[in-house]
């Protein structure tokens, strides 16, 4: 990137969806989008208490190998990296966008 040049999307992070194991089969995790994110926080902290935060995760939307758009469901985790520090998220509403995005609604884990 260029200095002073503005990028729609500029951290990264990854998706991961966790497929339920049947019977006594284990659950298994995929990474179902890893590149370029960008973040905005909706609900702040407030003052010392700790609080869970929400924010708005957006990603473009892009097709898998088999040519299916990848759509974060509700319930897979973000793992955003934002310069110094990575933020652990879960999903909790997703809305694509014809305009090329995606814009994904998340609660933050833990601090």
């Amino acid at each position: 990137m260029i200095r002073d040049e503005i990028s729609e999307y500029p951290y990264s992070g990854k998706i991961t969806h966790v497929f339920a194991g049947k019977g006594m089969a284990s659950d298994e995790s995929v990474v179902i989008y890893e590149g370029e994110m960008d973040s905005h926080t909706q609900t702040a902290e407030s003052g010392t208490t700790l609080q869970t935060s929400s924010y708005i995760i957006s990603i473009p939307l892009k097709k898998n190998d088999n040519d299916e758009y990848i759509i974060p469901q509700k319930g897979d985790k973000i793992e955003l990296t934002r310069y110094w520090e990575i933020i652990h998220l879960t999903i909790d509403n997703v809305e694509p966008s014809q305009l090329g995005g995606i814009s994904i609604y998340a609660t933050r884990n833990s601090w």
